[in-house]
């Protein structure tokens, strides 16, 4: 089986990443703690560019993902960063190899 994962890169806007960063906490943990079928949810911020965050999520298939958007977590993270972000690119991927975590 191969598992369904994102990979999103955000530039906010300027000073605005602490605030977006502790709603993506929120919403990671929730993820990992409170939905079976997300396996993994990293936060990664471009220390050279802190206005950039990318998040690599995995799940068992795409309809878990599509049950993660409908998780109050998720919503309370998105109304809280939508005004934050100043671009956003998102790619779905299949996992085909898994490293040890």
């Amino acid at each position: 089986m191969h598992h369904f994962a994102l990979w999103v890169e955000f530039d906010l806007h300027p000073g605005r990443s602490a605030a977006f960063l502790e709603a993506a906490r929120l919403d990671a943990q929730g993820s990992v703690d409170f939905e079976p079928g997300c396996r993994r949810f990293d936060i990664l911020q471009d220390p050279a560019v802190p206005d950039r965050v990318c998040f690599y999520e995995v799940y068992d298939d795409e309809a878990a993902f599509l049950r993660h958007r409908e998780m109050p977590h998720f919503k309370a993270y998105f109304a809280a960063t939508e005004a934050m972000i100043a671009a956003k690119r998102v790619a779905k991927l299949q996992v085909v190899q898994r490293g040890k975590a």
